[in-house]
């Protein structure tokens, strides 16, 4: 049986240097390990290791006709947000240079808050984007907790992209619209539902983690873990995904990798048992109770 990886998208934040140092020969045998394992989807952004991924996936993928990539806008590389109207076009034309003419699948905001002051003449411009064929459709990609349906109507977006995973689920539980599409990102919640964390795990300085997951907040969250483990009788990455691939309000689920034993683990999941219906709605009840933790919530991820 061949897996249908139609709901995976590859994810490349990992391959940036965000979260540890990476080599551009480890990049590279990633990327094509992916494409010979049948992943045709994948997720990036210019600030990605400051142009660093788009370059490589436009140089791993330059003849391939089969692969589609969502870019963004409103990070730039060496230069931080900006969502000025000038600053977005510059920004999209330098990523389509960097990609090497790959097909450009939904080009997101991204994540902004207080930035945008008028969404109108941005959301002009994407949809010309559209009309000319040089992107396929328009996505927000969230920031976690801002309010964006009190700046702007949803609804003007094809696709909405944010943090879903076992320990933040208010994209799937809030969501009303069903004709805009999910797309999940951070599955396994920046490899905090790896398995491999504990309360003396210390992330380096080059790893963005270094400044939020370590104290209370570290063994907070590792509580909220040890109850998911005692509810669902199987490893804790392996719940993770299968509760985003059994969850039918997800159209697409962005799979962050960073090495080659990633996207192996990635295949090899479609191989395993689909959690129940019973197990999901555990799941969220969970999520929905904070665990049963008392006064933690300010802790959570």
């Amino acid at each position: 049986m061949i897996p249908d990886f139609n709901k995976v998208v590859i994810g490349t934040w990992t391959l940036g240097g965000d979260f540890g140092h990476v080599k551009l020969l480890d990049v590279a045998r990633v990327l094509d390990h992916s494409y010979d394992l049948g992943f045709r989807d994948y997720d990036t952004a210019p600030n990605y290791g400051n142009g660093f991924v788009e370059f490589c996936i436009g140089k791993s993928f330059f003849n391939k006709k089969d692969i589609t990539v969502n870019t963004k806008v409103g990070n730039i590389p060496f230069y931080g947000k900006g969502f000025e109207l000038e600053i977005i076009k510059k920004s999209f034309n330098e990523s389509l240079l960097r990609l090497g003419g790959l097909q450009v699948n939904v080009l997101f905001l991204h994540n902004p808050r207080h930035e945008i002051k008028d969404y109108g003449v941005i959301l002009d411009y994407l949809n010309s984007l559209k009309r000319q064929g040089k992107i396929q459709k328009i996505g927000l990609s969230k920031a976690k907790g801002f309010a964006y349906e009190e700046v702007v109507d949803l609804n003007e977006f094809d696709v909405i992209q944010d943090d879903v995973n076992l320990l933040y689920m208010d994209l799937i539980i809030h969501q009303s619209n069903s004709d805009i599409e999910l797309m999940a990102r951070s599955p396994l919640a920046t490899g905090i539902l790896s398995g491999k964390l504990s309360k003396n795990t210390v992330f380096l300085d080059g790893d963005q983690r270094s400044s939020w997951l370590k104290g209370e907040r570290l063994e907070s969250i590792l509580k909220r873990i040890n109850i998911i483990k005692q509810q669902i009788d199987r490893p804790v990455p392996s719940i993770a995904r299968q509760f985003l691939l059994s969850n039918k309000n997800i159209s697409k689920i962005i799979f962050g990798v960073k090495r080659i034993e990633h996207l192996d683990d990635l295949v090899q999941e479609f191989y395993n048992r689909p959690i129940t219906q019973d197990e999901l709605n555990t799941l969220i009840k969970l999520f929905e109770t904070d665990f049963g933790l008392i006064n933690e919530k300010h802790l959570s991820y």
